[in-house]
């Protein structure tokens, strides 16, 4: 018997909670950011433009630097679990405002925020609906036949269903950053979700609610290094006087605490298919009645993971080129801070590292 059998209306309190609850701690932020920098503090300011819109889902193009580009263009895939900013941070930490000044043609699609009339949305409104959708729009804004899909976090995990449910997709090139695929090499994780009850915790939320997924990733990642969150007050108070580290962090804390519901079906889904049964790298995988086969990848491949992940550690991927079809595919580790997972992008070795990394090898090859 469900909680809710009991206690019928606390899915209604709980998400009444949990919105005065984010508003205060956004107040709170909003305050240290004024007392600090004299203003609130902005994000999301490149350039851009809604180009199609289905419901709560939007693709946006990032308006280019400059004249020439190349003719390719680049479709950004993110996670459910994630407003798309952290990409797009602020000026000077931005990997999009990055790949613009390479001479990409970036767009992005935002999943939006899923709201109780979205819970039945699952793997099959994702893979068979909203990319397509998005793919077709890219294609028709740009004159193009062909584009690069990169793929940040379960964004990645949507990029490879996509590759291998669909029939004669026009992806040129796919980029992989801080995606799990082999999901029982993720550590901790994937023996604390597996043991999770999937069906208890939508029947009692409905949408999951983010708080309940980033709880367990400061959990285990405490567990796996005790002294991670000391490490992290301390780094504060000592770089206090370091505008720009403070605003990365002030941000990065707005940012989980604006993180979006999780769908109730695509939890579901993603619980019971990745951690149960770690279908995707078993290959029994049906979604539509179709089966995944990782095999069917040809097109080149960049893999990109942090060695400090705890989320999507290294060894959770490596196994993916083994079990695709590409000639071209490269598999990179980055080090760097202790938030890999984060860090990956928007630490120092995102600008140093990874950004580079990655604009060079698209620029190679996004000539039609």
């Amino acid at each position: 018997m469900s909680f809710n059998s009991f206690y019928p209306s606390f899915d209604i309190f709980y998400e009444n909670y949990r919105v005065l609850g984010k508003r205060a701690s956004l107040k709170y932020l909003s305050r240290i950011e004024k007392l600090l920098f004299g203003h609130a503090l902005e994000v999301g300011q490149t350039q851009s433009e809604v180009i199609s819109e289905i419901g709560k889902v939007k693709v946006i193009h990032y308006l280019p630097f400059k004249k020439r580009i190349y003719p390719v263009p680049v479709l950004i895939i993110t996670p459910l679990l994630s407003k798309p900013y952290i990409l797009d941070l602020y000026p000077g930490l931005s990997f999009i405002e990055y790949l613009l000044k390479q001479g990409l043609d970036v767009y992005l699609i935002d999943f939006g925020a899923p709201d109780n009339d979205d819970q039945y949305l699952g793997f099959e409104e994702y893979i068979f609906g909203y990319i397509p959708s998005a793919v077709e729009s890219v294609l028709k804004a740009t004159s193009s036949n062909l584009l690069s899909l990169l793929g940040y976090c379960l964004g990645g995990v949507f990029t490879l269903l996509y590759m291998t449910l669909t029939d004669d997709n026009p992806v040129k090139n796919i980029v992989l950053v801080a995606s799990p695929v082999d999901f029982s090499k993720m550590g901790l994780h994937y023996h604390y979700w597996r043991n999770v009850d999937a069906d208890q915790l939508v029947n009692t939320f409905g949408n999951i609610p983010p708080e309940l997924i980033i709880i367990s990733f400061n959990l285990i990642a405490g567990i796996k290094d005790p002294f991670r969150y000391f490490r992290k007050s301390l780094g504060f108070l000592q770089d206090i006087s370091n505008k720009e580290y403070v605003k990365r962090e002030l941000l990065i804390n707005r940012w989980l605490i604006e993180s979006p519901p999780f769908p109730a079906n695509a939890f579901k889904q993603l619980i019971k298919e990745f951690f149960y049964k770690n279908a995707l790298i078993k290959m029994d995988l049906r979604v539509k009645g179709k089966l995944t086969d990782l095999s069917r990848i040809r097109c080149p491949i960049l893999v990109l993971y942090h060695t400090a992940d705890v989320v999507s550690p290294p060894e959770s991927a490596r196994v993916l080129l083994d079990l695709i079809s590409s000639q071209d595919k490269e598999f990179l580790e980055v080090s760097g801070g202790d938030a890999g997972h984060i860090d990956i992008i928007i630490g120092t070795e995102g600008p140093e590292f990874t950004w580079p990394c990655i604009a060079s090898w698209l620029r190679r090859r996004s000539n039609k």
